[in-house]
């Protein structure tokens, strides 16, 4: 007895040490440093295959949840990021497969709907278990897109809380000025950005806590006559001017204005 206790010692320990230190033996434990900068070129071609001039396209920030475990005494984190469509009533489901049609070949994307035709998904495979995913009703109003990883194991230098960027005035286009000044706004913004397919970089700047207006279409009127608008909801704006994609929203007396520069 004795002996099969120690056994069972030495096999426990060993497991543990080996969960905590082997090196990687299959893909998906490649560590969540590994998996960033493909996350990075998939947004990027996500973002370049969801722009389109009759639609509206917003970059998300990079964001992780670490609520995943790899095993029970080994916990992992998730990395994610967005690229948000506004479109107009009932063009959800072609703007999805718009999108699919658009993304590399190698991701083998494809749209699946439900029975009805109500409900419709997308999925791609980035390849090195980085997906693309969206799913949407046929009245939705818009499309969220997410890059994601999966569970990975945590990997040392990487920043999981990343402070927002403050891009330069001198980049900030004219039009998320102009929605500002409209609603009589502080320039105060951040920025999150990512390369392009092409190699040029696109941007997404955004002003959070901007008091908002008791009319935000007529407040915005003179800033989107001449736009393409997209949406004009009592509580949400979004619409192009120029390559230029804008969309104000507001809620409880508080707007929120971004802009984004595409790849176009």
């Amino acid at each position: 007895m004795a002996v099969v206790v120690a056994w069972g010692v030495v096999l426990a320990g060993g497991v543990v040490w080996s969960v905590r230190n082997d090196p990687p033996t299959v893909a998906e434990q490649r560590d969540i440093g590994a998996a960033l900068p493909l996350v990075e070129r998939v947004t990027g071609a996500v973002l370049a295959a969801a722009d389109g001039p009759d639609r509206t396209v917003e970059l998300g920030a990079l964001r992780f949840d670490r609520g995943c475990s790899l095993t029970p005494v080994r916990e992992g984190v998730e990395a994610f990021r967005d690229v948000v469509v506004r479109v107009r009533d009932d063009q959800a489901a072609g703007v999805l497969e718009s999108i699919a049609k658009g993304l590399p070949a190698g991701y083998g994307a494809g749209v699946r709907h439900n029975a009805a035709s109500t409900r419709f998904a997308l999925h791609a495979d980035a390849g090195e278990f980085v997906g693309v995913d969206s799913e949407v009703a046929d009245t939705s109003r818009a499309v969220t897109v997410t890059v994601s990883t999966g569970c990975r194991p945590l990997s040392a230098g990487v920043d999981y809380a990343p402070a927002p960027v403050v891009p330069p005035l001198g980049e900030v286009p004219d039009a998320f000025l102009d929605a500002l000044s409209a609603l009589k706004g502080e320039r105060v913004y951040s920025g999150v950005e990512v390369a392009c397919p092409d190699g040029r970089v696109a941007r997404t700047f955004v002003a959070d806590n901007v008091k908002g207006p008791a009319d935000l279409g007529r407040a915005l009127g003179d800033v989107t006559g001449g736009a393409v608008v997209v949406r004009a909801d009592a509580g949400e704006w979004a619409y192009r001017v120029g390559e230029v994609s804008v969309v104000v929203t507001e809620g409880d007396g508080v707007a929120r204005v971004a802009a984004t520069i595409s790849c176009r």
